[in-house]
């Protein structure tokens, strides 16, 4: 069935004022001025999920440096890394944090670090763009913010310190009646996935001792043969147990649960999971992509890798984002820190 054409004016109109929204994001950034002339081949390699982004940044740099040619092969973020330290790629995008096993095969056959690069903040809510996550409590509970040091002790299992003693009953985070001695579920992702080592990173401060009656969820695929993301599945269990609490994304959500303010130490202050406090990175649980260089200790960066990367953190690379629509551009101070580790 064709959508009335008032309902696609409609949905135009929204995408357009979205897309507006959005671009209040660059206002601040500097846009690209190249320090130097350069030439030659950049090879890039890594997130498969980036193919359009990157040809709109490869275009854009090639208006200022016409004389630079790409080889980009993106088979998946997995390459990245491997592509660097195998020596076949200049910069290895990977559309996440750099994992421990990625770094230290870069400095087993090199002997020193990589330099990492963040280039955008991960996506609010677009599904295989690293994502945010955000914390779900039932509808029903009257839980209304939470701190890091909280969550830690929920889905961790505290310390042997009496101050930070494991949370498993309601009561403990101060609720009252008929919930003070009610028991805390637990609910998240598969321990093995990229989304609860990101959490564990954050929330556990890099602890493998989560609580031992956290209920994990993996993939699973419809009737169709198509992923569903675990996140369907742990908020759907949220949805029928009004005593539980589970890490997810919004686009995953449902009508029975609702995502709580976190704050990073007590006293707050508690930031909502709103797309904007995403972007600003003030939500604490916020993930971002990175692209990996083989920078030798003491020795300038390729001039031509130096210069696209300045072009990917200026305001002309931080619109390409934007007009991608997936993950989110960069912040101002967060753009000047990345261009720091150039120099």
């Amino acid at each position: 069935m064709r959508r009335p054409l008032y309902l696609a004016v409609a949905f135009l109109l929204a995408s357009v004022a979205a897309f507006a929204q959005d671009l209040d994001f660059l206002k601040d950034l500097k846009p690209y001025r190249p320090e130097q002339k350069v030439s030659g081949t950049i090879r890039n390699w890594g997130n498969n999920y980036i193919p359009e982004l990157m040809k709109d940044w490869e275009e854009g740099f090639q208006k200022y440096q016409p004389d630079i040619r790409f080889e980009t092969h993106l088979p998946g973020t997995e390459a990245g890394m491997a592509g660097v330290y195998g020596g076949i790629a200049d910069l290895g995008f990977i559309g996440r944090e750099v994992y421990p096993e990625e770094h230290n095969a870069f400095v087993g056959v090199f002997g020193y670090e990589p330099t990492v690069i963040e280039i955008s903040s991960g996506s609010y809510a677009t599904p295989h763009r690293t994502f945010s996550l955000q914390v779900f409590v039932h509808k029903d509970n009257p839980l209304s913010k939470l701190t890091l040091g909280e969550l830690d002790r929920i889905f961790g299992c505290g310390s042997k310190d009496k101050a930070q003693a494991p949370i498993r009953k309601w009561g403990d985070l101060g609720l009252t009646g008929e919930w003070a001695d009610k028991p805390i579920h637990v609910y998240g992702y598969n321990f093995d996935t990229g989304m609860a080592g990101y959490f564990g990173k954050v929330v556990l401060k890099g602890s493998s001792k989560w609580n031992s009656e956290l209920k994990d969820f993996d993939n699973g695929r419809d009737a169709k043969g198509e992923v569903i993301n675990a996140g369907v599945y742990v908020l759907r269990a949220l949805e029928d147990d009004p005593y539980g609490i589970a890490y997810a994304n919004v686009m995953y959500g449902n009508s029975s649960v609702k995502a709580l303010p976190l704050a990073r130490s007590d006293g707050g202050p508690y930031i909502e999971p709103t797309k904007e406090n995403i972007w600003r990175r003030a939500y604490p649980i916020t993930r971002y992509t990175t692209v990996a260089i083989n920078r030798v200790p003491g020795k300038p960066v390729d001039p031509k890798v130096k210069e696209f990367l300045r072009y990917i953190l200026s305001r002309d690379g931080m619109a390409a984002v934007v007009r991608d629509g997936a993950y989110l551009p960069l912040r101002e101070d967060l753009i000047e820190e990345q261009l720091r580790k150039l120099q």
